[in-house]
This record gives structure tokens, C-alpha cells and sequence, in this order.
């Protein structure tokens, strides 16, 4: 392998910063706005494909684990397509990684580092949601009837990111382990958006971060479409690693003719009803 570890810059909260940050998705082809709140900070990321091979990461611990992961092959622009074919390949693989007795996929985008797309990767240091916003988000999309179907019974948020366009050559994403994060570096942020149908600007709060030397991160390699990174963004037990913290970055030997990242992420709440 040629890299055991990249040095390279996240974008953190700056550690002076006491306003609240602020990104901005135009929804059109221009990359992500960042109040001042942000910087980009030196950090060291380790190649996960290069550690010891009894070193394995779980979704219970570090709240991320890469996998193999085949789905039927589709058009991965086509919304409709996608919500009929792959979102139930998605609920069978978060019940098979995680134990889970029920899934439910309830939105996804498709990133595409290339001209005339309107999500690009995102570089920003960021779990996509807070403490509140885990719990409320799951009452907004699910409904009331789903949760008092599952009342009492552990929920978690799985996020499933992998390419779509073959090996990443560009932009991957970098995972911190959760056993190193420390609650008191976490910083609510708000995301600004536009509906890309009516125009309309929505709003929501994520977590940022602020930069710890405790911290410790993690990449994969040359991910390829058969491939897919678990991604934890919330759990109701307490006991259990709550997210994983996670970025784009870029790698030391990228350039211009690297291949542009392709890929979709999916995000779905899953329940065990035992």
C-alpha cells in the first residue's frame, strides 16, 4: 500500500468561534458556502485497509464498519428507480449488519464531483444530526403510528454510502472513530438549503466539530462499488457508540485527471423489535 496515512486538512469549527455556524447549499452547481466559524485544520488520517487484520470497526464502537455490499445495477440519477430497487437492497443490508428486525429508507443523494452537478462532496466535519434533531427527524419522516409501533424498543440511523462510478480515485470519506470524541468539542450548525423543486429555502441543525489532538481518523482505500461504508448518526441506547463524525477530503496523489467522486448515500432508521 502506498499510503499507511494522509496528512491533510479538515474543515473543523474554529476554536475561538462562539456564533453559530452557518452552510449554504445553493442547489445548483456551486460547492458549499461556510460562515467564518470554519477552518481547516491539519490532521492525520489513517489508511483503515493498512491496520492489523484483527482490527475490525463496529457500528456498536467506533459507530462505523465498511462492508461488501453488491446491489442491482441501476441508474442511480433516476429518483424513481432508485426508491423501487435500491432502497429495498439497503433495508436488507442494514438488517444483515446490524441485527436489525426492521428498516426503513427514507431519503438519499447522489454526489457527483463534476461540473453541472448540484451536490458536490461535502467538506465540513459533520454528523448529520444532534442529540435533538436524531430523535425529531424520526417523528417528522416515520410518523406516529411507526414509532408507537416501536415504542420502548432501541432505534439507531444508518447512513449507507458507497461509489457508483467504480473505484474512488477523489474525495473519500474519512470516519473518526467514536470512542475518541468528546462531547464537549461538539458544536451545533446550521444547514440552509434550497428545495430543488419549489425553490423554497429549508433549514436544519447538524454537528460540527472542534478539533481534539485525541481524535482519531480513518479512511478506506480504493472503495469500489462493491463496497459500502455503515455510517451511525444516531442511537437511542446510550450504552453504544451514538456517530461517527465524518468528512470529504482530499488525497495527497489527486489531481485533475483523478476520476471525479460518484456516489449516493442512503439514509434509513432501523429498530429492534426484541
Amino acid at each position: 500500500m502506498k499510503y499507511d496515512t494522509e496528512k491533510t486538512k479538515l474543515h473543523f469549527i474554529n476554536d475561538q468561534s462562539t456564533a453559530v455556524p452557518v452552510i449554504n447549499y445553493s442547489g445548483n452547481d456551486e460547492k458549499q458556502e461556510y460562515s467564518d466559524d470554519y477552518i481547516f485544520l491539519e490532521t492525520e488520517i489513517m489508511n483503515a485497509r493498512t491496520l492489523n487484520a484483527e482490527t475490525a470497526f463496529s457500528l456498536d464502537k467506533e459507530a462505523f464498519k465498511l462492508t461488501t455490499f453488491i446491489p442491482t445495477e441501476i441508474d442511480f440519477l433516476n429518483t424513481k428507480i432508485v426508491k423501487e430497487s435500491y432502497y429495498s437492497d439497503v433495508e436488507a443490508l442494514v438488517k444483515k449488519e446490524t441485527g436489525a428486525t426492521d428498516v426503513f429508507v427514507f431519503d438519499h443523494t447522489v454526489r457527483r464531483g463534476i461540473e453541472g452537478s448540484n451536490r458536490h462532496p461535502a467538506y465540513h466535519v459533520h454528523n448529520d444530526y444532534t442529540f435533538e434533531t436524531g430523535q425529531s427527524r424520526a417523528e417528522t419522516i416515520l410518523g406516529e403510528e411507526i414509532l408507537k409501533r416501536f415504542a420502548g424498543k432501541r432505534m439507531i440511523q444508518i447512513n449507507v454510502w458507497r461509489s457508483i462510478d467504480g473505484v474512488v480515485e477523489k474525495d473519500p470519506l474519512a470516519f473518526m472513530d467514536a470512542t475518541t470524541l468528546d462531547n464537549k468539542d461538539l458544536v451545533k450548525a446550521k444547514v440552509s438549503f434550497n428545495d430543488m423543486k419549489t425553490g423554497d429555502k429549508h433549514q436544519g441543525e447538524i454537528f460540527a466539530l472542534k478539533k481534539n489532538s485525541n481524535q482519531k481518523w480513518y479512511y478506506y482505500s480504493q472503495m469500489d462499488s462493491h463496497e459500502a461504508a455503515l455510517i451511525k448518526g444516531f442511537d437511542t441506547d446510550q450504552s453504544r457508540s451514538g456517530f461517527a463524525m465524518h468528512t470529504a477530503f482530499p488525497l495527497s496523489n489527486q489531481s485533475k485527471h483523478s476520476r471525479p467522486r460518484q456516489s449516493i448515500e442512503t439514509r434509513t432508521y432501523a429498530f429492534f423489535n426484541i
